[in-house]
């Protein structure tokens, strides 16, 4: 072919279609939890609503999906005090990271569909609204006027269905996902009121079945008892804590702190020191860069 034929051949139709379908057929880039998070997600309300989410605000958040990222686990249990930003970070950001980014199917599971249309309003919606996925909003069907919110499509083709812990086994042993993930979990921490089957939570994980390993779970909560679903996942997993050298530690020694503020040896767990409130601001800000232990 000459060069005077190949130019002639760029307008071409069938030379358009051969280069859309290259385009089509070449794979997407897909970005990690963590990239997703902090590109597309703006914060919806609170003391920093209509900014930007940035780990560095709530460093935990980094190691969190840090070791979402990882791909080491498939079951990520996720608890913490009131008021630290788990709802986002553990449960709204992972559910809209698979939507949008992935693009497949997300199955939300809660303790009663009475529920559903409170996290839909006030947790998915507004982040949603806040980003530029909210033209992939539908246009019609359950949620696209404030309806009831059961099961509706968004215009990249993702599913989002809600299922609670009640009604019978046939309520959640009908849709498959290689995604779940649950909010309010020690809520759902009994079987349903008209099942014989195994407890709820085991029944929704239960549709991810035919992924096998390839499944991701997402579980988020505030302890309720040390009974709970909740902390019962904790001790029976990673049992995981975050881990920073500290003054108050020779260097052979790791520090590990909770959420009352006080360091403990790790090779003497009965000697603490209390933290001051100047050093506790320190700490959060040094959090970024602290090892964890068994990750998640």
């Amino acid at each position: 072919m000459t060069v005077t034929n190949t130019v002639k051949a760029k307008g071409h139709p069938t030379a358009t279609d051969v280069r859309w379908f290259l385009r089509q057929a070449r794979p997407r880039r897909m970005r990690s939890m963590r990239a997703f998070a902090e590109q597309e997600i703006v914060i919806p309300d609170g003391p920093y609503a209509g900014r930007r989410f940035r780990c560095d605000r709530q460093p935990y958040t980094g190691l969190w999906f840090d070791a979402v990222d990882s791909g080491l686990w498939s079951r990520c249990v996720a608890t913490g005090p009131t008021q630290s930003g788990k709802t986002l970070s553990c449960f709204v950001i992972p559910l809209l990271y698979h939507l949008f980014e992935l693009e497949e199917t997300v199955i939300c599971g809660l303790p009663d569909m009475d529920m559903a249309a409170d996290k839909w309003r006030e947790d998915l919606l507004p982040a949603i609204e806040q980003s530029r996925y909210r033209d992939l909003m539908p246009s019609r069907g359950g949620g696209s006027r404030g309806g009831r919110v059961e099961s509706f499509q968004f215009r990249n083709g993702a599913t989002l269905k809600f299922m609670s812990g009640g009604g019978g086994d046939k309520s959640r042993a009908g849709f498959t996902s290689r995604v779940v993930v649950i909010t309010e979990t020690d809520g759902m921490d009994q079987s349903g009121g008209n099942s014989r089957e195994s407890d709820k939570i085991t029944q929704l994980e239960a549709r991810t079945r035919a992924y096998g390993g390839r499944k991701r779970i997402y579980m988020e909560c505030t302890v309720s008892t040390e009974e709970g679903r909740t902390w019962q996942e904790y001790q029976h997993g990673t049992r995981s804590r975050i881990l920073l050298r500290s003054r108050y530690a020779s260097p052979k020694r790791s520090i590990s702190f909770s959420s009352s503020m006080r360091v403990r040896q790790a090779s003497s767990p009965h000697a603490s020191t209390a933290i001051s409130p100047t050093n506790q601001l320190a700490i959060t800000r040094l959090l970024p860069t602290a090892s964890t232990r068994n990750a998640v």
